[in-house]
């Protein structure tokens, strides 16, 4: 599929951009760190489909939303992240 990465390469698919966004609305909420420990943390969402949530690993980039931990893939399922860069354009008007 054109939008994934390949799992044995740190280089996006061609067409894909690798860059993520915080929703410019959400960007003082939101907190972005690097796991550097060990001990078990998981992320605060399950994956579509499953009925457990997912640890969060050693050196894993971790999206908080205040308390809650999340990682990439479920931040971006949950809209904390975007890989929309022009997403200020795109934010409905209020």
């Amino acid at each position: 599929m054109a939008n994934e990465m390949d799992p044995n390469s740190n280089q996006p698919a061609p067409d894909q951009d690798a860059r993520l966004y915080v929703p410019i609305n959400d960007a003082e909420n939101i907190t972005i760190f690097v796991k550097t420990s060990s001990s078990k943390e998981y992320c605060f969402s399950k994956f579509p489909g499953e009925d457990h949530f997912h640890l969060l690993m050693h050196g894993e980039i971790v999206v908080t939303n205040g308390h809650d931990l999340h990682c990439v893939d479920c931040a971006l399922r949950h809209g904390f992240l975007t890989r929309d860069r022009l997403n200020w354009q795109h934010q409905s008007r209020s």
